[in-house]
């Protein structure tokens, strides 16, 4: 039972908050450019993920001590490479110019 509530538990909450909060993030820029407020949409998303990840780690801090919290660390960044991997990183807004000078 305390493997469970030292090891498994945080890195599945790990991995759920980086989910989470990166696929929001992912979700948040995808509907930025037909939002018709952006900043609300932007300060919203912000806000709510960032309540929503501390409140799973100060979750994750009652339960699993120093261990745990370094656990889910590394799974919240784990699952943010893993989402990279998915997604892909994006093309440049502009291509890199060849002029010689």
């Amino acid at each position: 039972m305390m493997v469970v509530v030292q090891i498994i538990l945080p890195a599945v909450a790990g991995l759920a908050l980086g989910i989470i909060y990166f696929g929001g993030l992912w979700l948040t820029l995808q509907r930025l450019s037909s939002s018709s407020q952006p900043a609300f949409l932007v300060l919203g998303s912000y806000i709510g993920r960032l309540a929503l990840c501390l409140a799973g780690f100060v979750l994750i801090a009652r339960v699993a001590e120093l261990q745990g919290i370094l656990i889910c660390a590394a799974c919240f960044i784990g699952a943010r490479m893993i989402l990279v991997r998915r997604w892909g990183k994006p093309e440049p807004a502009l291509p890199a110019s060849d002029e010689s000078c």
